[in-house]
């Protein structure tokens, strides 16, 4: 079983606007959240930044489910098989669909194809060790985040 540290307990957190700013390996995002402040129980607005971002990826709660919505918060995982897959997947996305949109004559045995010799994710596995996994939780779903940094801003 993963283990996570929580970050910010924004139990009930809403998050009505996300910013991302890419910029290569300076990529960033920011959710704009409305959420219960730990202390009083007001309701408070904060912005949570992430920098050095690497992979975004969104889980939407389809099937009404409640499952996971009860750990409301923002959460830090470490492991690395888990950031990797989440990293891979967001690669393996691009080219799918890459492959999908246009006429593009893809040889997977050819290693001097585009999509083989492209090797970014083999870079960013160089430094796996810099990077975490952000998930927050919301009741509609989560928020994944893969990034060096996260800085809350109340």
């Amino acid at each position: 079983m993963k283990k996570a540290e929580l970050i910010l307990a924004n139990f009930d957190a809403r998050i009505p606007k996300i910013e991302i700013k890419p910029k290569n390996t300076d990529s960033k995002v920011v959710f704009s959240s409305k959420m219960y402040d730990e202390e009083n129980g007001e309701k408070i607005s904060v912005k949570i930044h992430f920098s050095n971002v690497s992979a975004i990826d969104f889980r939407i709660n389809l099937f009404d489910c409640m499952i996971g919505a009860e750990a409301f918060g923002l959460y830090c995982i470490r492991d690395k098989g888990f950031i990797e897959s989440i990293t891979r997947g967001t690669f393996d996305r691009r080219k799918e669909v890459f492959l999908l949109e246009g006429d593009y004559n893809y040889d997977e045995d050819d290693e001097h194809d585009m999509l083989n010799c492209f090797d970014v994710l083999g870079d960013f596995s160089k430094n796996i060790d810099d990077y975490a996994a952000f998930v927050q939780n919301v009741e509609g779903g989560e928020y994944i985040i893969i990034a060096k940094q996260v800085r809350v801003e109340r």
